[in-house]
């Protein structure tokens, strides 16, 4: 396959008994018609099995709620070669089939590719005709899950989903409501949940417009004749976590006030808190009842609910459930933060969350590499929330060939950040 991508320039010197014999290097230059369809079809059949390989639970219980796939986007792009959209793809699947087979040269093409890719980008970007279309945005959006993968530097990823908030809000929320618009604002919606985490930022989607988007989004689902109950809990707990970067900023900020300018703002900001964490309270209860009554209406022998696997659907639930538990987690830290009377409360249901959390998020093996919080604790005595990235270098041991961006989507973000309070 890497050898379709050299240029004539590049063919093997033929030996002096064969200098005379005509040889012709199959490739752009001899046959383009012939290596166009030869590598896309092979990009096509790898991508199929890098997507199923790294986010198997995510990508089949979101394929039905999307007009056009990732996998559409792609088979319809066949013959086309060299986009900044074909190198990340390239990059993609290099990268995996590295990983899969233990092949360094792989590894060091999809590098080649990425920065290929990088530079296709960037002229893409400087054409205002471009610059907001899906090529780029679906091309910012797989060297993201690259760099989360495969770490040409630990900061890349989240200069990556800078590129991504900007673009979105230049392309604007219903330009994600139809086509392949949707498929690409479900897969960057977590990641960019925990960018804001990590920045210290209001993550972009609590604005009023993309709040809309959610709600438009789960209502077309609504509509369609293989819809499950979940699908519409499933928008309302995004439309919610997508609210705790904010509170976590505001309460940070709130902390480092002096003292009577806190006592001033902290009442509304406490209230707006506890508001969000009634509401996926009763989300999280919602969403167990849906998804039960969904499996209840279904013959378990066949081993299928609507047109997804069960056990993939039950993998989605898992998931989704953890990344509820989680931001319960969080919201819990920020009210203990602003009011010590709930301790014990708090403390209590905690330890509840967190005995239905797998312990490999509570206390993740990269954490015993070399991995600091993006905000030390302070050693004044006085509280403070100290974020912690879990997308760090270390998670390289994790291959492509594993599920962890399928955990890092399908828990909306919350897999990749851990926000703890220091008294």
């Amino acid at each position: 396959m890497l050898e379709l991508h050299k240029s004539s320039d590049e063919a093997p010197k033929q030996s002096n008994t064969a200098a005379s014999t005509p040889y012709l290097w199959i490739d752009e230059s001899a046959s383009p018609s012939l290596a166009s369809r030869a590598i896309s079809s092979q990009q096509t059949e790898v991508y199929t099995d890098y997507v199923l390989t790294t986010f198997p639970c995510y990508f089949r219980c979101t394929a039905n709620r999307v007009p056009v796939t990732w996998f559409d986007f792609v088979h319809n792009r066949r013959g086309s070669m060299n986009t900044c959209f074909d190198w990340a793809l390239r990059a993609s699947t290099t990268a995996y089939t590295g990983t899969l087979h233990n092949d360094p040269r792989y590894t060091y093409a999809a590098r080649v590719f990425y920065v290929r890719a990088l530079r296709s980008l960037a002229t893409m970007l400087s054409n205002a005709s471009t610059a907001a279309s899906d090529d780029v945005l679906a091309t910012i959006i797989s060297l993201t899950c690259f760099e989360i993968q495969n770490c040409t530097n630990p900061d890349s990823w989240l200069q990556h989903v800078a590129g991504i908030k900007t673009l979105i809000r230049l392309r604007g929320a219903q330009a994600h409501l139809h086509g392949f618009g949707r498929a690409m604002y479900l897969t960057l919606r977590g990641l960019m949940v925990t960018a804001a985490l990590l920045s210290g930022e209001e993550c972009l989607l609590q604005e009023p417009e993309w709040q809309t988007l959610n709600r438009q989004i789960a209502a077309e689902n609504a509509r369609c004749p293989d819809s499950l109950a979940y699908t519409d809990v499933a928008e309302r707990a995004f439309s919610e976590i997508s609210k705790v970067p904010g509170f976590v900023k505001r309460v940070r900020e709130l902390l480092v006030r002096p003292p009577r300018d806190r006592s001033a703002a902290q009442p509304a900001l406490l209230r707006a808190v506890l508001a969000t964490r009634a509401t996926l309270r009763g989300i999280h209860t919602e969403f167990a009842v849906a998804v039960s009554t969904a499996q209840t209406r279904q013959n378990k022998t066949q081993g299928f609910i609507g047109p997804v696997p069960y056990h993939f659907f039950d993998g989605f639930f898992n998931l989704y459930v953890r990344g509820i538990r989680s931001a319960l987690l969080i919201l819990n830290n920020l009210i203990l933060a602003m009011d010590h009377s709930q301790r014990v409360a708090i403390e209590e249901e905690n330890r509840t969350l967190s005995g239905r959390i797998p312990d490999n998020q509570l206390n993740p093996k990269t954490e015993a590499c070399d991995s600091s919080p993006l905000t030390p604790s302070k050693p004044s005595g006085k509280p403070d929330l100290v974020v912690r990235s879990l997308v760090i270098p270390t998670r390289s041991c994790e291959p492509s060939t594993s599920d962890w961006l399928d955990r890092l989507l399908a828990t909306m973000g919350m897999e990749g950040v851990r926000v703890t309070l220091v008294d």
